[in-house]
């Protein structure tokens, strides 16, 4: 018999908050990979909390069903369905210490076998053990105001991970860090994540978080799933106009009598004598550092006449001549219809 691969799926999902209204999750179905890290991004309101909550039992679907490792989870209330949770503000107790804020779950916890507590040295080794796991050893005696953001962090996912759940769900974890620390603790969720091979589903609107984080993301728009696929298919083969324009930039351009999708870092500037792909005029420049953002007013597309805007990220070092309703030449790298 072969090992089942799917650690959660979600079958033909649909959901309303009350009888007879409109439907906010609609005919949903996903399969998450044992041990993958998987997110579902969409802007806020589309439905990606709701998800999270008929996961892990807090909300019923009104059809479909849901499976963890094969189980189908109907009637299986939240606290026995083996799912661990990091909420947006990590809900830590501030008034217990790190120590105790990861050994909370644990004098609750009974032995699936006895049936029993477990006993406080058998909470004492997995305490230690995931502390150590998450490089927190020297932060045991510390209160939660006492911790930066990131550190923060650790201790919510310490506290999710010591009861040993079989998928781990975290609702927008990072929206409350600025940007420099996001960054820094995005990092080091994705070497933890890897590190334990735990099975993550991940919520957030920040398409670079996701990008970053993901094996596979499940773009979603009004409760709906519109692509579900690796990071590499969604940015550089988006199956919609909504999944190209949410998941970076895209710019939708008319070439050959095809509508494309251009991002705006496929642009290039034209060096070479050939006819270029796109002329026109600079409206606006933004520096970001190495690259520059230009929109430019496009009066050829392919030599025939056109007006049209478009985004085009370009190396700065490449473009200081480059001003306010100067011409520009540019052709692509690449492109996607």
């Amino acid at each position: 018999m072969t090992e089942n691969r799917i650690a959660l799926s979600l079958k033909d999902i649909s959901y309303s908050y009350k009888e007879n209204n409109a439907p906010v999750i609609k005919d949903f179905s996903l399969d998450v990979t044992k041990g993958s890290f998987t997110t579902l991004l969409g802007q806020s309101g589309c439905g990606k909390t709701t998800l999270l909550r008929l996961i892990s039992g807090f909300l019923v679907p009104s059809n479909g069903t849901i499976e963890l490792n094969g189980i189908n989870q109907k009637g299986i209330e939240p606290d026995k369905r083996k799912i661990g949770m990091v909420f947006q503000d990590y809900a830590l107790f501030p008034h217990m210490s790190v120590k105790q804020n990861i050994l909370f779950g644990l004098k609750l916890k009974r032995d699936k076998a006895s049936g029993k507590k477990l006993s406080k040295e058998l909470q004492e080794e997995k305490a230690d053990k995931i502390a150590a796991n998450l490089d927190l050893q020297n932060l045991l005696n510390r209160f939660p105001n006492e911790l930066s953001g990131g550190q923060q962090q650790r201790v919510a996912l310490a506290r999710a991970l010591v009861l040993d759940p079989e998928i781990l769900l975290m609702d927008e974890p990072l929206s409350s860090l600025d940007t420099k620390l996001r960054e820094k603790v995005r990092e080091e969720l994705k070497i933890i994540q890897q590190k334990l091979k735990i099975t993550t589903v991940y919520v957030t609107h920040d398409q670079e978080e996701a990008l970053s984080l993901s094996d596979k993301i499940a773009v979603i728009n009004d409760g709906s799933l519109l692509q579900y696929g690796t990071p590499r298919e969604l940015y550089f083969k988006p199956q919609n106009d909504f999944t190209a324009d949410f998941v970076g930039r895209a710019n939708f351009v008319n070439l050959e009598g095809e509508t494309y999708i251009i991002r705006p870092e496929w642009f290039e500037l034209n060096k070479t004598e050939k006819q270029s792909i796109v002329e026109g005029r600079v409206i606006s420049a933004s520096f970001l550092g190495d690259r520059t953002r230009f929109v430019i007013a496009a009066s050829k597309i392919e030599g025939s006449a056109c007006s049209v805007s478009i985004t085009a990220d370009l190396p700065t070092l490449e473009t200081n001549f480059l001003e306010k309703d100067g011409s520009v030449s540019l052709n692509v790298s690449h492109k996607w219809k």
